[in-house]
This record gives structure tokens, C-alpha cells and sequence, in this order.
């Protein structure tokens, strides 16, 4: 996969948008563990599956490992907890599960691979919200580099 230059992303700048998600993965974290807020759980939750997603597609990360299939059945719970007003403990455990195997690829995946996925979340935040069709896509194109 070719990779993505970010124009107009000073290395100050993707500095404080790294650190500034690496606090939404820290709330997710803890959302995952005892929050009740269902949209707040989503959308940290959501930040951190999306950044996962797109760094295993910028290193083509192999789709069958044990991690990167738990991180996309977290990714469907995730859509199907959206929008639901309480979290059903099941989802809960899935968009947890997913959210450990995130922080064990995050530790293995290169610096730039995840920085360059959290400029894309952001450049797409910018332009509006990340919809279920946007993880679907992602998860699709995941689930295809195997072939």
C-alpha cells in the first residue's frame, strides 16, 4: 500500500494530535471498564479501533492474527452498539477484549504508521462525523489484505 503524505501537518502538530489521542485511547480504556455512558463509549472506543484499523492497513498486517480478528469483532459490536442508549454487557466485553488486543498491536506497530492513521481520523473528523460505513470499509479492506 502506498503511503499517505500529510500536507500541512507540521512535526509539532502531529506531535500534539498523537498525545492528544493518546489521551482518547486512555479514556477509552476506562469507558471499556465502568462507563455508562453509551455515546462516549462509542466514540473513544470508536477513535481507537479506527487508528488500529487504519495502522494495520498502512503496515499490512496479516488479518487472520488472533488480535487483529478480536480488534474487528470489537469493531462490529461497536457498530452495533452506536446509537443504543445503555451498553449491553456482551458488546461491553467484545469493545473491551478489542480494545486489550489494540494496545498490544499498538506496541508492536511503528510510530509512524499510527500517527499517520490518527492524522487521517482527524482529517475525517474535521470533515464531519466517522460513520459505521467507515469502519465497514476499513474492516473490508482489512479483511481483503489477506488475499
Amino acid at each position: 500500500m502506498k503511503r499517505r503524505r500529510f500536507a500541512g501537518c507540521s512535526p509539532v502538530e502531529r506531535a500534539i494530535i498523537a498525545q492528544q489521542w493518546e489521551d482518547t485511547a486512555v479514556r477509552a480504556r476506562i469507558h471499556a471498564l465502568i462507563g455508562q455512558d453509551s455515546d462516549q463509549f462509542v466514540s473513544a472506543a470508536g477513535r481507537v479501533l479506527f487508528v488500529v484499523l487504519g495502522a494495520l492497513l498502512i503496515e499490512q498486517i496479516d488479518p487472520d492474527m488472533v488480535e487483529v480478528r478480536i480488534v474487528r469483532g470489537a469493531c462490529n459490536a461497536l457498530i452495533e452498539q452506536a446509537g443504543e442508549p445503555r451498553i449491553d454487557p456482551q458488546r461491553r466485553a467484545s469493545i473491551r477484549a478489542g480494545l486489550e488486543a489494540a494496545g498490544q498491536l499498538l506496541a508492536v506497530l511503528p510510530r509512524k504508521a499510527r500517527v499517520d492513521a490518527v492524522i487521517d481520523l482527524r482529517d475525517k473528523l474535521d470533515r464531519g462525523d466517522v460513520w459505521a460505513s467507515d469502519y465497514q470499509a476499513l474492516l473490508g479492506r482489512v479483511e481483503g489484505s489477506a488475499a
